[in-house]
């Protein structure tokens, strides 16, 4: 499977999956999974979660298969998306660079946290048949 996601991501991170013990899920996520984005920097609310999604990859940049659970306590490389193109320029072009730290939310519980390693399509435009999240 080499792609998650028709549409081009936007940058890559690495993250890492919170245990029970840590707070973290019951059960264990998929890839595929819908999680919300928080700046680690800001005051977590319901206007400060983003829809900015992860496509986990293995070594070779393939996505990981939808499946079967990913791994905890581990760092995993993720192909990041956002998901609303006009929050890319309006705010995340701004604020995403390598090095920003991040915590992923289903609601208002941190299940992950993760680090900006590299930009990858975050100013390239989309054309309208690369904005459907496919």
């Amino acid at each position: 499977m080499p792609r998650l996601y028709k549409q081009p991501d936007d940058f890559e991170a690495i993250i890492w999956i919170f245990s029970t013990e840590e707070g973290g899920r019951i059960t264990p996520p998929y890839n595929g999974v819908r999680w919300d984005l928080a700046y680690a920097e800001d005051e977590v609310s319901a206007a400060g979660l983003f829809m900015i999604w992860p496509d986990f990859v293995d070594e070779s940049g393939d996505s990981l298969p939808t499946d079967q659970a990913l791994p905890i306590g581990v760092a995993l490389q993720a192909r990041m998306t956002v998901v609303v193109d006009e929050m890319r320029s309006k705010l995340h072009r701004e604020r995403i660079s390598v090095g920003t730290e991040f915590y992923c939310h289903e609601g208002p519980k941190r299940v992950a946290t993760g680090t900006v390693t590299k930009l990858t399509g975050l100013f390239a435009e989309r054309s309208p048949t690369q904005r459907s999240m496919g």
